[in-house]
């Protein structure tokens, strides 16, 4: 055997190595005896039939962030590629794993590697004594919490905002893409016991705050486990408040979807005299004022309220805006006054109710408030 411990007594590019190569992938297992049996001492000699180890490799062409770890270096490589230069390298069935947009991964091994050693998924920290579980919360990380609520994390546990890991949840600013998983994670609070109503200091509820990210999903699965859509704060708002207060700045989230949720769970609606205040703030969104609006059996359509919608944004939405100041020489018809009565009846009910309904789905969706584009 060779004296070196890092060479082999026959490297790579020997012939015999290229030979016995050779009859390898030839599955010729005579040529292969004949080789071994034949030529190769020392009997504990050492073979080389394999060298793509890049680190052995002083002449790889490789970026120094790959060699040294180092971020700095890593970052000007990826930017043309990706936006978000801070990736994370997990350790996966023993190879190195690029988790790109993938931050549900991250450190989740090496938390499972803390517990495992005895840390405390009860234990509060830094400024806003958040608990893990909040902290996994506020980065919508679901797995997280299901480990942490796997090794006995209390749900319900308050951070110094009075905030439950739910309410976190609910009020993270989240990229779109991260949305459906913040959705797994909430469901799987509310499974474990989650209070849908639990309010922080200032009085808001999980609600409040899915609201006010005109998140209907999220919306939706919380009225579905019981939350006050009628819920007011310290500052008197409901959560139809705050998701008219953010309609014309989130339109692709279809803020519509929220506030039909929220009527169809017994919301009060928006006192009539500041209707023309909800109109300017929300002209850019149509279909939240013709849903709003169509949750009153009649409203008094002032003639004024022209002067409040955004010359482009009538223009942009014409047909709808025109029918809608049509309305102020005009009753509402005798179908939409059908509708308010039935909703009147449902009362909070409506969305569990009126789907039994035996009426066609277009009708049912009539009563629901699904928006049409235009007013009758």
């Amino acid at each position: 055997m060779s004296t070196s411990d890092d060479l082999p007594d026959y490297p790579l590019n020997s012939d015999l190595v290229k030979r016995l190569k050779a009859a390898l992938d030839a599955k010729d297992e005579e040529g292969v005896r004949s080789v071994i049996c034949a030529e190769v001492r020392p009997v504990d000699a050492v073979i080389e039939l394999a060298n793509d180890d890049w680190m052995k490799d002083p002449a790889a062409q490789l970026p120094p962030g790959m060699l040294l770890g180092d971020l700095d270096h890593l970052k000007p490589l990826m930017d043309q590629f990706f936006q978000d230069a801070n990736v994370v390298f997990e350790i996966n069935r023993g190879e190195m794993e690029w988790q790109v947009k993938s931050p549900a991964t991250f450190g989740l091994s090496c938390a499972q590697a803390l517990l495992e050693h005895g840390a405390s998924v009860q234990l509060a920290g830094g400024a806003g004594r958040d608990t893990p579980l909040h902290v996994a919360a506020q980065r919508g990380l679901d797995e997280h919490a299901r480990l942490y609520l796997g090794h006995g994390a209390r749900v319900d546990a308050r951070n110094g905002r009075g905030e439950t890991a739910l309410s976190a949840a609910c009020g993270a600013a989240l990229r779109p893409d991260e949305h459906a998983r913040c959705l797994r994670l909430c469901a799987l609070l509310l499974r474990r016991g989650a209070a849908a109503d639990a309010r922080d200091e200032d009085e808001r509820s999980p609600l409040h705050k899915a609201c006010g990210h005109a998140r209907h999903g999220l919306a939706r699965l919380l009225l579905r486990h019981g939350a006050d859509a009628s819920a007011l704060d310290y500052g008197g708002a409901s959560p139809l408040a705050r998701v008219l207060q953010t309609a014309a700045c989130a339109p692709e989230d279809a803020p519509q979807r929220t506030v039909q949720a929220l009527l169809n769970h017994g919301s009060p609606t928006v006192w009539p005299d500041a209707f023309a205040k909800v109109l300017k703030t929300c002209a850019p969104s149509p279909a939240v004022v013709e849903v709003l609006f169509n949750s009153y059996p009649q409203l008094r359509v002032s003639e004024s309220w022209r002067e409040v919608i955004p010359e482009e944004v009538f223009q942009m939405h014409k047909p709808f805006y025109q029918s809608l100041l049509a309305l102020a020489h005009t009753p509402r018809c005798l179908q939409h006054l059908c509708r308010c009565a039935l909703r009147k009846l449902f009362g909070k009910k409506c969305f569990d109710l009126i789907p039994l309904l035996p009426l066609p789905k277009s009708l049912q969706n009539y009563l629901l408030l699904e928006p049409e584009g235009v007013l009758h």
